[in-house]
């Protein structure tokens, strides 16, 4: 960050610093244990950066966790601050709130460029509101904040913040505090391909699963995929009796609820195959093979042949187990699930 030559570094009292106003807290997070140490050792070596907004008031722009622990620290212990005055670079207050946020922007970390989803969404929209243009953010403020430079992904953040905002106008309780809150952008763009009801519905599913990354991306294809196979929504589908059976149960933890979901949503989007993986794993299960062996079959069944696979540590250990797949192929009864399995394999 550049420093000009009309700031004008002073002390200032803490009680003169509005940092409530919330609107340059772009990022919030928590001052890093060697930051707090370092204030506890040596006080304040990096000016706060504030505006002057009149002859004894300066709203905070850069600076916020360290203010904010500072106040933590005093009333916690119930002292006085670490320091009564504290050192500011004061901007005057002729200076543009527009040209504000871009030296607010020059003072983000280079190498923190992962930020949270909704945050970021919340900083682009309050951008676009101080007259950034979406070229503007596109191309000067993405290469900051670390994302690549694409006019799609601007509208498609814009897009976002919108139906987020409109969401949260109407939900019970907010994000903040939630697995929303922390998921980063691309967990959040794909929540773009459902509208009204449905959009709510999502938000509220993944507040259940409490689950982020590939697999919630994963997740949400495949629930897209079957309301449009069925024409139906969201709630229609999640509030079925043999889901909400595991997504009420508190006692489930999230990625069991997780497995359960997906495993679900599969067999709505591929019922052929799933009524064929039941049947499959309900032969497997008739043959009473040991432990150590498994009968595999391609993923789709579209394999004309199966795969036994048997985990042996000696020659007796491996005598028993061929001994039990023999066994398995004397009796009339085993003869028939084995064709019962291979006739699986050659159904169209």
């Amino acid at each position: 960050m550049k420093i000009k030559n009309e700031w004008i570094l002073k002390n200032l009292y803490i009680n003169q610093l509005d940092d409530l106003n919330g609107k340059f807290n772009w990022f919030p997070s928590e001052l890093l244990e060697c930051d707090r140490n370092s204030i506890k050792q040596d006080g304040i070596r990096l000016p706060f950066l504030v505006q002057q907004v009149d002859a004894s008031k300066f709203i905070l722009i850069d600076g916020f966790k360290r203010l904010s622990w500072l106040k933590y620290v005093q009333e916690k212990s119930g002292e006085e601050f670490l320091q009564e005055l504290l050192p500011c670079l004061i901007i005057p207050e002729k200076i543009s709130i527009k040209d504000v946020a871009k030296i607010k922007l020059e003072t983000l970390s280079v190498d923190h460029n992962s930020f949270p989803g909704i945050q970021l969404c919340r900083v682009l929209n309050m951008l676009s509101n101080l007259g950034f243009s979406k070229n503007e953010i596109t191309f000067q403020v993405f290469p900051i904040l670390g994302l690549t430079s694409s006019m799609r992904l601007t509208s498609q953040l814009m897009d976002l913040q919108r139906k987020l905002l409109k969401s949260k106008q109407h939900a019970k309780s907010p994000f903040r505090g939630s697995i929303i809150s922390s998921m980063e952008y691309e967990d959040l763009i794909p929540l773009l391909k459902f509208s009204g009801s449905d959009f709510h519905s999502v938000l509220r599913l993944a507040e259940k699963m409490e689950v982020k990354g590939k697999k919630w991306r994963n997740l949400l294809q495949v629930l897209d995929e079957v309301i449009r196979l069925q024409e139906t929504k969201v709630s229609e589908i999640l509030n079925s009796p043999e889901i909400q059976i595991f997504i009420k149960e508190s006692n489930i933890q999230g990625p069991v609820r997780y497995r359960l979901l997906k495993q679900k949503l599969h067999s709505l989007r591929y019922p052929e195959l799933s009524k064929m993986q039941k049947r499959f794993d309900q032969g497997k299960k008739s043959l009473k093979l040991a432990d150590k062996i498994t009968l595999e079959s391609d993923q789709y069944f579209e394999k004309d042949e199966l795969a036994l696979k048997m985990k042996f540590s000696s020659v007796d250990e491996l005598r028993y187990y061929l001994m039990n797949v023999l066994n398995s192929v004397d009796s009339a009864n085993t003869v028939n699930v084995w064709n019962d399995l291979f006739s699986i394999l050659s159904e169209e």
